[in-house]
């Protein structure tokens, strides 16, 4: 019987958590600072510049700044 007790406290503990939560994200609105919308916009150039094409891990390797051991 104590064990029927414990998870009826714990299950109710976490319908009150749950219920916090989500009202707190219902009330917490966000909005991207400058910064994050010219990084979006960077972002959006760079992919546009690759023909919109997923890259494989090859295209990856040409395109990254650091070659491995030859770049230290």
């Amino acid at each position: 019987m104590t064990g029927l007790i414990g998870l009826l406290a714990f299950i109710a503990i976490a319908l009150i958590a749950w219920g916090i939560a989500e009202a707190k994200y219902k009330n917490i609105t966000y909005e991207h600072s400058e910064a994050e919308k010219e990084e979006a916009a960077l972002l959006e150039e760079e992919r546009k510049e690759h023909g919109d094409k997923e890259m494989n891990i090859r295209d990856v390797i040409k395109n990254i700044s650091c070659k491995g051991y030859k770049a230290v």
